[in-house]
């Protein structure tokens, strides 16, 4: 990715990870460290829109998650998006997926199929979005797995505070480097409907000899390789970059995912609240 790629990146997750309220240019600009005429001229250039413009679609598309979601009413949500009515919201979000919210809302296939089908993704983010394509042997970790019937971020987090309570079990802390790993079906993960069991684990890597406290598994990761995405930004907009990687990334991407563990990556450059952290997302892949 170039650098302008790496400070617009960074200024988009932030206003996802805002949303649904709207992030000023202004803002936008001083998160990638551009004043704001050079952010709006490289953002058009990079993106192929005004900020304004993919702010004013980030927020439609919240209120359709909104909408699948909750049982919220429709004018509380089109408020949380800056609309006075539920009349202009409803014009501005037909414009935008061809279909009025109440319609929407009452799809009768899964939440996730309905979001997969609006056709708003922006195909200029798949262009500087592009993955680096990496391959690692395959190596052993050692941490927490638990499963669960659905990706939940709040227990993930949980899990993750759990893990990192317990860092001192560890007879060695060389290995500093942090894991994610994801177990799913790849089939599921393809249609963003992640029913069924999700095994997760939180876990460091594994050096020889090394023994696995009570409670905590060794796991051996497979040789493989991967499409490495990465993240910048803080952790709370992580989850919101993963859906973004599926949903408009990887399909952009012609690369033939398979079944195998997906992997998150918290190193040196991972600092939990930090707009400046980094984070790498690997996907299994032919």
């Amino acid at each position: 990715m170039s650098k302008y790629g790496v400070k617009i990146n960074r200024a988009l997750n932030y206003a996802q990870e805002k949303l649904p309220e709207y992030v000023e240019l202004d803002e936008a600009a001083a998160i990638a460290a551009f004043s704001p005429y050079h952010f709006h001229r490289v953002f058009i250039l990079v993106v192929g829109e005004t900020f304004a413009n993919f702010m004013r679609k980030r927020r439609l598309e919240w209120a359709a998650h909104e909408l699948l979601n909750t049982h919220r009413r429709i004018i509380d949500i089109s408020l949380d998006v800056g609309y006075d009515s539920q009349e202009s919201f409803a014009r501005a979000f037909k414009n935008q997926f061809g279909t009025t919210p109440n319609k929407f809302r009452k799809q009768t296939y899964s939440p996730n199929e309905a979001l997969l089908s609006l056709d708003s993704s922006d195909q200029n983010l798949g262009e500087f979005m592009k993955p680096e394509i990496i391959e690692r042997s395959a190596f052993d970790i050692i941490g927490i797995q638990q499963d669960y019937e659905n990706p939940n971020f709040a227990d993930a987090l949980a899990q993750w505070h759990n893990f990192c309570v317990r860092m001192e079990d560890f007879a060695s802390t060389e290995k500093t480097c942090r894991y994610g790993v994801s177990i799913l079906p790849t089939s599921a993960r393809l249609k963003n409907n992640c029913m069924g069991t999700f095994r997760y684990l939180t876990a460091k890597e594994a050096i020889e000899g090394e023994t696995v406290p009570e409670g905590m598994i060794r796991y051996t990761v497979p040789s493989q390789k991967y499409a490495k995405y990465t993240f910048t930004g803080p952790v709370s907009g992580f989850q919101a970059f993963i859906m973004n990687v599926w949903t408009q990334y990887l399909p952009d991407s012609g690369l033939e995912v398979i079944e195998s563990p997906e992997l998150e990556v918290y190193d040196e450059r991972f600092s939990e609240g930090s707009h400046e952290s980094e984070m790498d997302y690997l996907i299994p892949i032919k």
